[in-house]
């Protein structure tokens, strides 16, 4: 029971490992994060089939990782058209508050 417990705990840290390696690429992230994982559930459910469940969970990573970075791609995507509305409203803003500006000075002149 001890061996085991150690084992999942050295295979969390080797799969949690790979999540703040910067120089990899989205799909080798995935793909070491999910083999890894596979490996340790092929190896603990029938002991025989770890490569099995690497190559398994190497795929499955691979495409749980793409959804992830879809779906933070969109979020940014729309903080930056949220960005450059607010921007243009805040120069639009000044335009008017410049303009009457200038009214009052040509009102004034007169």
């Amino acid at each position: 029971m001890k061996a085991r417990v150690v084992t999942f705990f050295v295979a969390a840290g080797l799969a949690a490992a790979p999540l703040g390696a910067s120089a990899l690429g989205t799909n080798e992230k995935g793909c070491l994060v999910g083999g890894a994982a596979g490996g340790v559930v092929g190896h603990a459910v029938s002991g025989n089939n770890t490569l099995l469940g690497a190559a398994i969970g190497c795929g499955a990573g691979v495409l749980i990782n793409k959804q992830r970075v879809k779906k933070e791609d969109q979020q940014a995507r729309r903080n930056e058209a949220e960005n450059r509305r607010l921007a243009r409203r805040a120069h639009d803003r000044e335009v008017a508050r410049v303009h009457e500006e200038e009214r009052a000075r040509l009102v004034e002149n007169r």
